[in-house]
């Protein structure tokens, strides 16, 4: 426990010195420096623990309000923290070199340095704090510094307008988990977890409410939908490695709360893992329809992490109905393949973001419709970008197939009791497979127009790959997604001790359960024999080259092929798009040719999100309401001495109610 605090302190210190030291090199080294060191420390403390060690936890007794609090690493936070503070400094690592445009015009990097380590620190606050009090300042100060890190370029107007859109739906949510909390307390006179979980064993409608508190305060968290429209403006706006570090780690802390009330819970209702598997089913299939029509790429990824917290929630659900029917061979199959889809997910979705930020820092756009050909000048950025295409795509030999083959075998599994129950779930994986097609059409429109054929804006032209800093960020990001791909064991023991304590619920069964090492081995060969053949056919391809004829393919009367002559990301995906209309509605600006002679025309689309086009249009219904009726209402002081006499009257009866009423 002495390395987790020292860790803490380190990263304080880290952040102080990015503030006060002089150059913003030396405090961007200050801030990676301190990180470095306090990942030692944590790594140095919790390995142990995700291989099968004892946890370490200590106390305090403060006063009130905060009364004892404790600090605690089991294997579930041992598990978050292994890998979000890593991430954490490698994300720091390419802020080195993605600001230096930003740090050569003059501008102070110290805050911004110094709010990647106040993330870190606050990590280790939500993962190993077990009192709610000092869980919910852990989880604010999260909130606030992601928030700040979006709106570092603040003074374009949508960066500010996307911050505050971010910063409006986490603090929605902590009111749903802060009516969760006071639920618990009123019932428990505490604010200590182990107190909220002998409230969550014992079944009845009141638990049933914090349930759906929990829930959709995590969901607003970790961008599930219909609570997701803050994710895709956030992700456009922020710069590339904090959009990498929003999605891929920080937005966890939903999930890991979820994970970690369904512990305190014990023994969850059937209808809660129809529940999860409901939310996470919808949210997977908006996510990736959404995903199929952007044209924005940062945006395009961002609503990709809505559907992969989907896919992780469909895992979680799969394993809560399996401790509700007491087969532990589906909490095995289930909480497996979500977990480790979390540690997937952060891997392929932070390279993607990486990627699209070395695009950024070469091209000064991410519109897919203004790219093109960057294969030739960015022959890097776009391998890594495939990599991680394939992988969040769920295709072998890459992680993403690995996480959502366990939850195939979840899903289709025998243990399944009754008929119903398994045709349901058999239609969520019909739907999983539906998803992962999107998914596919997705990455290879993105992949496709934006690195492949011809560029279609010729005021586009990058000057080199990525940078240093960039490069060996996106290169580590992707060395774990080809491991855990050809190696599956990899993840399987890295998330088996958090696993391990769902499975402590369960009653032990005398056969044993399958090893799941020797259910994926099989994959991961064939998945080397598929790679040994397309490499051998892409040697033989090559030899062969210069001995092949070629000819020029005839263009319609068009001497050679220009940049009008090749899809765009709008006609990519159009008949696609035109299925789900209803959930994603074009908007159309155009300025077609009229005449014989007629002048250039112009036709502009974009797909917008229907959840938030009707949020806001309630919004601005609901402001005109207000705004006639106070213009109805005479300014007369009668009429305000009044009003102000029924609200007192409203709060007297209410401090009444709460003392019980009077005799």
């Amino acid at each position: 426990m002495i390395a987790v605090l020292a860790a803490g302190l380190t990263l304080m210190v880290g952040a102080v010195l990015a503030l006060a030291l002089p150059g913003n090199r030396v405090r961007a080294w200050a801030a990676i420096a301190t990180q470095a060191v306090a990942t030692a420390l944590i790594l140095a403390a919790v390995i142990p623990i995700v291989m099968g060690g004892a946890p370490i936890s200590a106390q305090w007794s403060w006063p009130f309000p905060f009364e004892v609090v404790r600090v605690r690493v089991d294997a579930l936070s041992a598990f978050f923290l292994a890998w979000s503070l890593p991430m954490t400094l490698l994300g720091s690592v390419y802020a080195l070199g993605y600001l230096r445009p930003y740090f050569e015009a003059g501008r102070n990097g110290g805050p911004h340095f110094a709010l990647l380590n106040v993330t870190s620190l606050a990590f280790v606050m939500v993962y190993t704090l077990e009192n709610a009090l000092v869980f919910l300042l852990g989880w604010e100060i999260a909130a606030v510094a992601a928030w700040l890190l979006v709106i570092w370029d603040y003074k374009n107007q949508k960066v500010r307008f996307a911050g505050f859109n971010y910063l409006v739906s986490t603090h929605v949510g902590m009111f749903f988990l802060v009516a969760a909390f006071m639920v618990m307390h009123s019932q428990t006179g505490s604010f200590d977890f182990g107190a909220f979980s002998r409230f969550l064993h014992q079944p009845g409608a009141l638990r049933n409410v914090t349930f759906v508190l929990l829930v959709t305060s995590f969901g607003l968290k970790s961008a599930f939908f219909p609570f997701h429209t803050w994710l895709p403006r956030a992700h456009s706006a922020a710069p590339a490695h904090v959009s990498s570090l929003m999605s891929g780690v920080i937005h966890k802390a939903g999930l890991f709360a979820l994970l970690r009330f369904t512990l305190l819970m014990g023994a969850p209702e059937e209808w809660m893992g129809w529940y999860l598997i409901g939310f996470s089913a919808l949210s997977a299939i908006l996510g990736v329809l959404y995903t199929s029509s952007q044209r924005d790429l940062k945006r395009l990824l961002g609503y990709s992490s809505t559907e992969n917290v989907g896919i992780a929630g469909l895992g979680f659900g799969v394993g809560v109905l399996g401790l509700c029917w007491h087969q532990p061979v589906l909490v095995l199959l289930g909480f497996t393949g979500g977990i480790l889809h979390l540690l997937n997910h952060a891997l392929f979705k932070c390279l993607l973001f990486y990627a699209a930020g070395a695009v950024y820092l070469a091209t000064h756009t991410v519109d897919i419709e203004r790219l093109g050909g960057l294969v030739r000048r960015m022959p890097r950025t776009a391998a890594f970008f495939l990599i991680g295409g394939l992988a969040i795509s769920g295709l072998p030999p890459l992680n993403g197939f690995v996480s959502e083959f366990l939850i195939y075998l979840g899903l289709l599994n025998g243990a399944v009791p009754t008929g119903r129950a398994r045709v349901l779930l058999v239609c969520v994986a019909a739907l999983l497979a539906f998803i992962g097609a999107v998914s596919a059409l997705s990455m290879t429109r993105a992949f496709g127009i934006t690195f492949l054929g011809q560029p279609r804006d010729s005021q586009v032209h990058p000057k080199s790959d990525a940078p240093a800093p960039l490069f060996i960020t996106m290169f580590l990001h992707a060395a774990g997604v080809v491991l855990i791909g050809l190696w599956p064991p990899a993840g399987l023991w890295f998330v088996r001790s958090a696993v391990g304590l769902f499975m402590n619920l369960c009653t032990p069964v005398p056969g044993g359960l399958p090893d799941l090492s020797s259910v994926l081995m099989p994959v991961a060969g064939a998945s080397l024999v598929l790679i040994a053949v397309v490499g051998a056919l892409l040697l033989l391809a090559r030899r062969t080259q210069g001995s092949v004829a070629t000819q020029t393919t005839w263009g319609c009367g068009y001497s050679a092929a220009n940049t009008r002559m090749q899809y765009s990301g709008t006609s990519f995906s159009s008949q696609f798009a035109a299925i789900f209309e209803a959930v994603l509605p074009q908007l159309r600006s155009e300025d077609l040719p009229v005449g014989y002679f007629p002048p250039d025309g112009r036709l502009a689309t974009h797909y917008v999100d229907a959840v938030e086009r009707r949020m806001f249009q309630l919004l601005g219904d609901g402001e005109s309401l207000v705004t006639q009726a106070v213009a109805r209402i005479p300014d007369q002081p009668r009429l305000a001495f009044a009003a102000g006499l029924v609200a007192l009257a409203v709060i007297v009866w209410l401090i009444v109610l709460a003392n019980g009423g009077v005799a």
